[in-house]
């Protein structure tokens, strides 16, 4: 064969691998918050690529997820449910499709009710789809049925959706509080999974949850203090003045606290400055107590020492690479040791036992900043 030849048959190898390139080419697929949070800018970019994807190559239900996710993320909520419609119509039967649009239909409050059609479709084509049913159980919670919001969590457990983990954190946030004590959660990773640990292990069910974010909602806030009547505060919690009632929860905390009935605990996730309260709370292993007896710091960091399960912190069978976020939750870990290590009234011991195991943590996870602090600590 001739050397012009082959490169003629070169040039034709390099092109038709280039176009099939092309041709199959797409964006990037947009990460979960729960796995890779990125910035706005980010986002609107990805809406960009995945809507010129798609009129190019045409509509698919992976598409208009990903496009409709990208609106999401950017705050484009409209555009996001239209992309989420489309999707279902295209496959009305894809647990994903329809998943991601109920998920976008309750973030209006209006279309609860359409939400929860689609979610319970979807759960029902698809048992085992983790993200359906956290946000059927969030929809039945919004709208204060308690009872099949614990079916949901139920079943939640059951499926196996959340990592040994996530799970054994959710087991430790509950297993040290007292009696009856309220836990005031912030968000979907510190809400959902003792809710599940709950229902599906019946376990520490005498502790009441409570989604700071979601108190806000008049439904949620009548259907707790109707199930938990030796919680509910004094005075009207509905609030007619819509401003007003955007800022129900950190009013119906404050009154909580300051009643005092039960010990009230705020797990350290939460940002106190957005409720307006300081930082006065003492730490109680994974939580802050705001009233009441507490903990001394060496029973306190007991918990971590003795009671808690910290195993899977450092599981090196997990694929972390994969949910970047529940590294940020490990962190917790780390930082209430090395906070707990500083107080004057633990013992030598406990002090070095706290600095070893958050150092543990802290390598496996390359928390550099971390791992410097406590290395500073332990030359004291």
């Amino acid at each position: 064969m001739s050397n012009r030849l082959m490169r003629i048959l070169g040039i034709v190898v390099i092109l038709f691998v280039l176009g099939s390139t092309v041709a199959t080419s797409q964006p990037q697929k947009v990460p979960r918050l729960t796995e890779r949070p990125l910035d706005r800018a980010a986002y609107v970019e990805l809406a960009k690529q995945w809507k010129a994807y798609i009129e190019k190559h045409g509509e698919s239900v992976e598409a208009l997820i990903n496009l409709g996710m990208a609106y999401h993320y950017s705050r484009e909520i409209e555009a996001a449910m239209s992309a989420g419609k489309r999707a279902v119509e295209i496959e009305p039967d894809n647990p994903y499709a329809l998943a991601f649009y109920a998920k976008m239909l309750a973030l209006d409050f209006d279309k609860a009710d359409e939400a929860i059609k689609y979610l319970e479709r979807s759960r029902k084509i698809a048992p085992d789809h983790g993200e359906a049913l956290i946000t059927l159980t969030a929809a039945y919670l919004k709208r204060g049925e308690l009872e099949k919001s614990d079916a949901i969590s139920r079943t939640i457990f059951d499926q196996k959706i959340y990592s040994r983990p996530i799970q054994d954190y959710a087991y430790n946030m509950l297993v040290g509080l007292p009696n009856g004590a309220v836990l005031i959660t912030n968000g979907d990773t510190d809400t959902f999974p003792p809710l599940a640990l709950q229902q599906g292990m019946d376990f520490r069910k005498d502790v009441i949850v409570i989604n700071r974010h979601l108190l806000n909602i008049r439904e949620y806030a009548e259907a707790l203090f109707e199930r938990y009547p030796a919680i509910r505060p004094s005075g009207d919690i509905i609030m007619k003045n819509e401003k007003k009632a955007r800022t129900r929860s950190r009013t119906l905390l404050e009154r909580m606290i300051n009643e005092s009935r039960v010990p009230v605990y705020f797990a350290v996730s939460v940002n106190f400055g957005d409720l307006g309260f300081g930082e006065e709370f003492y730490l109680e292993g994974l939580n802050k107590r705001s009233s009441g007896k507490m903990l001394s710091a060496e029973e306190s960091a007991r918990l971590f020492l003795e009671t808690y399960r910290m195993d899977s912190a450092t599981d090196w069978s997990y694929a972390w690479e994969l949910v970047p976020s529940y590294v940020d939750i490990m962190t917790n870990y780390v930082t209430c040791m090395i906070n707990l290590a500083q107080d004057k009234d633990v013992s030598a011991g406990t002090e070095r036992g706290l600095l070893e195991k958050a150092m543990e943590i802290a390598e496996f996870h390359e928390m550099h900043r971390l791992e410097g602090l406590i290395r500073a600590l332990k030359k004291k």
